[in-house]
């Protein structure tokens, strides 16, 4: 059983059939659709797929779809021309011309206009693209992976995203699994995140006692590994001493629902009184 791939963390069943997935994902040259919940970290595994295909020595060009409104978005990711809107002061290139021979990911497609998504698909069908006030076709070379929280089946059916884009996106689908689908994961994801802050935050490795690592296997995680990453470091950074202990974690509460983690740590505090 594999632990690691790059920098995905997880030996429970789904994520080994993901890691299968993203190796033979990252030998081709197909484009890449992630699917998952906020916080599962799909940029994560974008990242990894550009790491493991034969573009890892060319650029990864990271784009929010979602923060941009469409005019902003056409100009980041196609470049514009002198003069083709106001305070266009000089030619500029796009993310695509930045990221050639290399990978673009494209998070939250979903947020994309019907006018921004045709344009996107003609970058897909002809591998060029036009600045914006520009007519010069620009030739690129740049796998695409897109990611979104939305199901995107879904919104094709509803008519809220292209069906022939949504096919081009979605040659390889990966679907990331939510923290509650693979909670066997978390005391290694603990683990790694403990590590990691105690040595951000110059502070010296602590351990998490059996108790806590229930409470926090048995927590709710609606903001999945995401939430779990920040639970952990803010936990590191306000307390002290040698271990985390579960006073340390009713007193922090979990950022989302605090009753949830407090009860399940109470349940685990008398279960552990009840077994001594």
């Amino acid at each position: 059983v594999r632990e690691h791939l790059g920098e995905l963390i997880g030996r429970s069943s789904v994520m080994q059939q993901l890691f299968d997935m993203v190796a033979l994902v990252a030998e081709s040259q197909a484009t890449v659709l992630i699917q998952g919940e906020s916080g599962t970290g799909k940029e994560l595994v974008a990242k990894t797929i550009h790491k493991l295909s034969d573009r890892r020595d060319q650029p990864f060009v990271v784009v929010d779809c979602g923060s941009l409104p469409e005019t902003l978005l056409e100009s980041e990711l196609f470049g514009h021309m002198k003069g083709s809107f106001t305070g266009a002061t000089a030619n500029k290139r796009g993310l695509f011309e930045e990221a050639h021979g290399g990978t673009i990911f494209l998070d939250e497609i979903a947020d994309t206009t019907p006018t921004f998504q045709a344009k996107l698909l003609r970058v897909l069908q002809e591998g060029e693209i036009k600045r914006v006030g520009g007519n010069q076709p620009i030739k690129v070379d740049v796998r695409i992976v897109s990611a979104t929280n939305k199901d995107l089946g879904e919104l094709v059916k509803g008519k809220e995203f292209r069906q022939d884009l949504y096919y081009r996106l979605a040659v390889l689908p990966l679907y990331l699994p939510a923290l509650r689908e693979r909670r066997e994961d978390i005391p290694l994801l603990v683990d790694h995140f403990v590590a990691v802050s105690c040595q951000r935050h110059r502070q010296p490795l602590r351990v998490v006692s059996p108790d806590v690592m229930h409470a926090l296997r048995e927590a709710a995680w609606p903001g999945n590994v995401r939430e779990l990453q920040h639970y952990i470091e803010r936990a590191v950074v306000t307390t002290t001493g040698p271990e985390l202990t579960c006073g340390d974690i009713v007193s922090l509460g979990s950022s989302s629902r605090p009753e949830d983690l407090r009860s399940v740590v109470r349940d685990a505090v008398s279960h552990a009184e009840r077994s001594r």
